[in-house]
């Protein structure tokens, strides 16, 4: 005999149904829900973009200032730093975002076809997926019943809950601009002093800008993770220190050989 679901047993249901469906649930006009943020979603390419635009390029322009004084070779190279870098993050992230974008579209295909012509597996796929959610006896009817409805909605739900697709495909050329644009202005950091002032005052200020750029980037990181702005902040700072250390060293290594 089978206990009644009581009404807060249908209410915490009813709340995870809705947060399996919401994604595709027309928002138009509304705020993400829940407090997440939207401006997570290119997170990945900005964190990337600009750590890598200040490591590579303090690293750089502390290597050459380990083998020359010239000011200029050190501006010099620095500058070429700005420019490769950023055309080769950006051509790497359309470049790997395509593949993922591709490589999403044939498994769509796959799972629509599955949906049209396989529909009681994937209904007991289904079934499985609401059921691991904690959703169980006639209110799993109704919901598989529902979702599979709409072919369109369902394959959806089939590619995030079973293929684990995130809800939205990438986006090329969006995290192509991201990567270098963040790559770019990072990279201007450990440079700018070079313009300004030459020698170990420039090699100073170089960085301590970028160390400054570093922790603010771990603790943008914080913010949108809900993580420790010192913590992340001070893994940023530390990961550069160690790599302007052995650009500095092979830099001097390579000065004194030449």
């Amino acid at each position: 005999m089978t206990t009644p679901q009581t009404p807060s047993m249908l209410g915490r249901a009813a709340r995870q149904v809705r947060r399996v469906i919401q994604p595709w649930v027309p928002r138009t006009g509304l705020r993400p829900a829940d407090g997440h943020q939207a401006e997570g979603r290119f997170l990945r390419e900005m964190v990337f973009g600009a750590n890598d635009g200040l490591v590579s390029n303090v690293a750089l322009v502390a290597g050459i200032a380990g083998g020359t004084d010239d000011p200029e070779i050190i501006l010099l190279g620095g500058i070429a730093g700005i420019v490769a870098g950023a055309i080769s993050m950006s051509l790497g992230a359309y470049a790997s975002s395509k593949s993922e974008h591709e490589f999403r579209d044939a498994e769509e295909r796959r799972e629509r076809w599955e949906v049209e012509n396989m529909r009681d597996a994937e209904l007991q796929e289904t079934r499985h997926i609401f059921r691991l959610k904690g959703i169980t006896g006639p209110l799993l009817d109704e919901v598989v019943e529902a979702v599979s409805r709409d072919h369109e909605q369902w394959v959806k739900l089939m590619m995030t809950e079973e293929l684990g697709f995130p809800n939205e495909p990438p986006r090329p050329k969006v995290a192509a601009a991201v990567m270098g644009i963040a790559f770019a202005i990072a990279a201007v950091f450990p440079v700018a002093p070079y313009i300004v002032t030459e020698g170990t005052s420039a090699l100073v200020g170089s960085v301590s800008l970028t160390a400054v750029a570093l922790f603010g980037i771990g603790a943008l990181r914080a913010t949108l993770t809900s993580g420790s702005m010192l913590r992340k902040g001070g893994e940023m700072v530390a990961l550069g220190g160690v790599a302007v250390m052995a650009a500095n060293l092979i830099g001097r290594l390579v000065g004194v050989t030449v």
